[in-house]
């Protein structure tokens, strides 16, 4: 019992689940934004769906709910990743990406249902401050985390559920297979009793690497598992030299020293008055979107900033819920460019028009024509 004590309640580098977390969340954002929305335009079409779960089936997502679920998930995935995490907003990032993925079949990722599994992780994972996770020195902080080695115990039963699906098949297996040994063993690597496994755990990173960008892969799963891949198999110097070098321009903006003694000073009230201003102002960028739902999804993110701050808001004498709006109003403009430079509406619109099109609806086939052409690339 002791040995599995020490696996799963090990010490491993801070720096890994601080860098792992804002990477899986960043990326999430943009691939909610740029791969999911624009399919958006098939729901609510006809009265009927095929959910992912057959309880869900009696439930019909209109395009205004899918699209602004996925709005309010990329939004504050995005401000998470800006800025210190915090435990209920990982929350509401995992129920609303696992909402827009299972509510229809229209919109199929095979790694939906992991990137999921990885937030339920997140959820449990320590919120760290820049300043907690990169020291000053040299010395790397570690701690224990069992959430993280739970995240590594999921990737690894993935890849033996691949390596078991490739046998089943008659196909080579032994590539997932040495990802799923690889990743049961890293977790323990940054353990001063094993140096053995710190040795051999950056070979290892070799088999995930090799496996994604040989293997044709749906979306982003490539992108996701390689940079994963990196920052757990790496050397932890090296992962921590990389997230001190990534977090310098802003550990001493943005996390300050505690409080002095008294409570509140005369800061409060100006920090309390301008927070509310941005949470209004902030969703207010969605409405140049031109999208249905988006505004809604920013407004819920607005509202759902606000629990998270809680009586933060106006009870800390200091600028710390001023950064979490900014980093709302980050992730509100974020949403803005991504639709305005890339090709996300049009297709969204091209897509509603030729589904339109199928059916036999010639008005609202033109009507989403039009909107195509003012979004062409």
């Amino acid at each position: 019992m002791k040995a599995l004590e020490r696996y799963w309640f090990g010490d491993v580098a801070l720096a890994r689940p601080y860098l792992l977390l804002r990477m899986v969340l960043v990326l999430l954002a943009f691939d909610t934004w740029l791969n999911m929305m624009p399919e958006g335009a098939k729901y609510g079409v006809g009265a009927f769906n095929v959910a992912h779960f057959p309880w869900f089936d009696g439930f019909v997502p209109s395009s205004g709910f899918y699209v602004g679920v996925l709005a309010f998930t990329g939004v504050l995935a995005l401000s998470q990743a800006l800025y210190r995490p915090h435990r209920i907003a990982i929350a509401l990032i995992a129920m609303g990406y696992t909402l827009g993925w299972s509510c229809s079949l229209l919109d199929s990722v095979p790694y939906h249902y992991l990137l999921s599994l990885y937030l339920v992780c997140f959820v449990f994972f320590p919120m760290l401050s820049a300043r907690a996770a990169f020291s000053r020195s040299d010395r790397v902080p570690r701690g224990s985390v069992a959430a993280y080695v739970l995240f590594c115990v999921t990737t690894a039963i993935v890849y033996f559920y691949v390596a078991a699906w490739a046998a089943a098949r008659g196909e080579s297996y032994w590539l997932p297979m040495a990802c799923c040994v690889g990743y049961l063993l890293v977790s323990m690597q940054d353990r001063v009793e094993l140096p053995a496994i710190r040795l051999l755990a950056p070979m290892l990173v070799a088999a995930p690497l090799t496996f994604h960008l040989a293997t044709p892969q749906a979306g982003w799963l490539p992108v996701y598992m390689s940079g994963i891949a990196l920052l757990v198999f790496s050397p932890m110097q090296w992962v921590h030299a990389f997230g001190r070098a990534l977090t310098q321009p802003v550990r001493g903006l943005l996390d300050e020293s505690q409080p002095q003694e008294g409570g509140l000073d005369e800061r409060a009230s100006q920090v309390f008055y301008l927070s509310l201003f941005g949470l209004v102002v902030a969703p207010m960028l969605s409405m140049f979107v031109d999208l249905p739902g988006v505004k809604t999804g920013c407004s819920l993110t607005a509202i759902a900033m606000l629990v998270v701050m809680g009586r933060q808001l106006y009870f800390t004498p200091r600028w710390r819920p001023l950064w979490r709006v900014a980093s709302l109003f980050a992730g509100c403009l974020a949403l803005l460019v991504t639709m305005s430079a890339s090709d996300a509406r049009f297709d969204y619109y091209r897509e509603g028009a030729l589904d339109a099109d199928r059916r036999g609806d010639t008005e609202a086939a033109m009507m989403f024509r039009e909107k195509a052409e003012r979004y062409a690339p």
